[in-house]
């Protein structure tokens, strides 16, 4: 009896208050002897479970999605340059502008990512670096870390060789000096007796973007400029000669071109309708045109 009520005190010992339990003598729960006791329910057990998993997900999930993102932005990062033309029928010797380029991203590094490439910037960039360049523009991928820009060439409508050093000039007047097209029909001739040393002040760029204008204007009036003369004794001042006409027109460079362009077609014009020759007309003058 004493025996007995011995062991009822020692199983009711176990469950008294403030006391944690660790364990549990049970066949279906862990032993009181293990270091980490367990007393979780089979359902206890499974919302463990299933809460695990979803970190598990959640963590996996995370992994993927970084692991996306790094790699679109490395498909998107330009680390090789390849260049094309806009004109199939251009060949052009890609190095030069791929080196440009490059240049251009070690000062704008974060534009190396393609979604954030600015085509203006970078096409000023080029105007400066490389004249002959229009417009410069990403086009997307050429491969993995490489990006393809398509380039846009100046088209000239003018040429003027001074020494060994040829310009052309396009319908904008800009100049530059590598061409990749046919040769201008323009010629500009310099007859202004300035020494060949001092050759680069007279291919002003002022110059060449007046004779530029002056050209596509006047085709767009339907008068074709064969020659742009700089007469002697000043760098002004220029003459041009148009297709059918023997006569020289003189033009100045203080002057706007387009008002100049269109006296000079209304000029034209009367001397065609008379069917008179003279021996030169001048339209420096704003309103007015002198002949002799």
């Amino acid at each position: 009896m004493a025996q007995q009520k011995a062991e009822r005190n020692d199983s009711t010992s176990l469950f008294k208050r403030n006391r944690t339990l660790v364990g549990s003598l049970s066949a279906s729960v862990s032993s009181a002897s293990e270091l980490q006791g367990d007393l979780r329910s089979p359902r206890a057990h499974v919302h463990h479970l299933t809460a695990h998993r979803r970190r598990l997900t959640s963590i996996l999930f995370v992994v993927i999605a970084l692991a996306s993102v790094l790699t679109w932005l490395l498909y998107e990062f330009t680390a090789g340059i390849s260049v094309t033309p806009s004109v199939s029928s251009v060949i052009i010797q890609p190095d030069r502008y791929s080196r440009a380029i490059n240049d251009y991203f070690g000062l704008h590094p974060i534009e190396r990512l393609r979604f954030v490439t600015n085509d203006e910037q970078l096409s000023n960039y080029l105007h400066q670096a490389l004249p002959e360049v229009e417009t410069a523009h990403v086009t997307g991928s050429a491969g993995f870390a490489t990006s393809h820009f398509e380039l846009t060439f100046r088209q000239p409508v003018a040429g003027w060789l001074i020494g060994s050093n040829q310009y052309y000039v396009d319908k904008d007047g800009v100049a530059f000096q590598q061409n990749y097209f046919e040769q201008p029909s323009v010629k500009i001739i310099d007859q202004s007796g300035v020494p060949q040393a001092t050759g680069t002040a007279v291919a002003s760029g002022r110059f060449l973007r007046f004779v530029g204008r002056t050209v596509d204007l006047a085709r767009a009036s339907g008068l074709i400029v064969e020659q742009a003369i700089i007469p002697s004794g000043t760098t002004r001042q220029v003459e041009v000669k148009v297709a059918g006409r023997p006569y020289p027109v003189k033009l100045s460079l203080d002057r706007p071109v387009g008002e100049q362009v269109e006296d000079m077609q209304r000029a034209i014009s009367f001397f065609d309708s008379k069917k008179q020759t003279p021996q030169y007309i001048d339209v420096r003058v704003s309103g007015k045109a002198f002949y002799r």
